[in-house]
Formats: C-alpha cells, sequence, structure tokens
C-alpha cells in the first residue's frame, strides 16, 4: 500500500467519524490486521507499551495518556463531534500484549508476535474490538502497524505533510 492509498484510507475513516451522531458507535466488530518487520518483539512489543509512542503512530487519530493504572485513548472524530475516549489497563503476556477496557470502557486491542515463514523476520498482528465503525477501526489498526514498522526499520513515522529540511527548495 502505498502513502497516497493509505492516506485515502485515513481520510475515508474520518468521513466515516464525522457523519456519525455525536459519540462512535460502530458495531464493536473486530478488525485484525498482520504485519511483517524484521524487528525483533521485544523492540515492537515494548514500543506499544509506551503511550508516548503510540501517540505518535496514531497520529492525527488519536493520541494516548498514561494515567494511574493504566491508559487513556483518544480516538479524533470530525468537526463538531466528540470521539471516542477509551480508558484501559495493559495486560503483558509471553507473545504479545492486550489492552482492556476499564471503568466502563469496553473493548480491547490484542497484539501478538510469532516468527513469520520461511524466517522472513516477525509477524506482528493486531486485533481492535471497539465501539468505532469498522472502517475506522481499520484504519486505526493499519496505521498503528503500518507506523510501527516503519519507526522500527528507519527510525521516522512516515506523514504525508511537508517535512522542513536544511535544503533549498529553488533548486
Amino acid at each position: 500500500m502505498t502513502h497516497s492509498d493509505h492516506g485515502r484510507l485515513v481520510g475515508a475513516a474520518r468521513a466515516v467519524l464525522e457523519h456519525l451522531p455525536g459519540r462512535s458507535s460502530g458495531s464493536g466488530t473486530a478488525v485484525q490486521q498482520t504485519v511483517t518487520m524484521t524487528a525483533p518483539a521485544v523492540d515492537v512489543l515494548t514500543a506499544l507499551e509506551d503511550p508516548a509512542v503510540l501517540s505518535h503512530l496514531l497520529g492525527d487519530l488519536g493520541s494516548v495518556e498514561p494515567r494511574e493504572g493504566g491508559q487513556r485513548w483518544r480516538f479524533a472524530a470530525g468537526e463538531g463531534h466528540d470521539g471516542l475516549v477509551w480508558d484501559t489497563a495493559l495486560a503483558r503476556r509471553a507473545d504479545g500484549l492486550r489492552y482492556e477496557g476499564t471503568g466502563g470502557s469496553t473493548g480491547s486491542l490484542d497484539v501478538t508476535t510469532s516468527p513469520a515463514p520461511r524466517d522472513h523476520g516477525l509477524e506482528v498482528r493486531l486485533v481492535l474490538d471497539l465501539s468505532l465503525p469498522r472502517l475506522a477501526a481499520g484504519a486505526a489498526a493499519f496505521t498503528l502497524l503500518y507506523r510501527l514498522r516503519a519507526l522500527l526499520v528507519s527510525g521516522e513515522v512516515p506523514t504525508l505533510r511537508p517535512q522542513p529540511s536544511a535544503r533549498d527548495e529553488r533548486g
């Protein structure tokens, strides 16, 4: 998937959220994304446990902040609409981790890692089950894994925004 395809996917997810009355109220049907990475499992899981990294990965789709006993996720919605606020607790497992809704928040985000077929790195599987429309949940799951892979490989998160540089734009 190219950067422009990803941009269109994010735009479509935002369009769905913009047309929701008030708070997001999707079916809660789980979405799944799987990506192959060359990073070690410990690096993948450490990054996905860090609220600052998660916020960076989500970009305009939302943010994650630490709070006592867990994390608070905020998923953005369209102009004039409230987004989804999701309070979670983190459970670590041998093969991954799980964010589980707490304090009235429902839903979950499961991440599992396993060796990719034919020694082609690490397979990272993310299953997101939130009360978001399926398209928006799919965009969030894809965005997290796609940007995480880029961050672990290059040290940068891909963006469509122009980046400042020391180069002269005229030449």
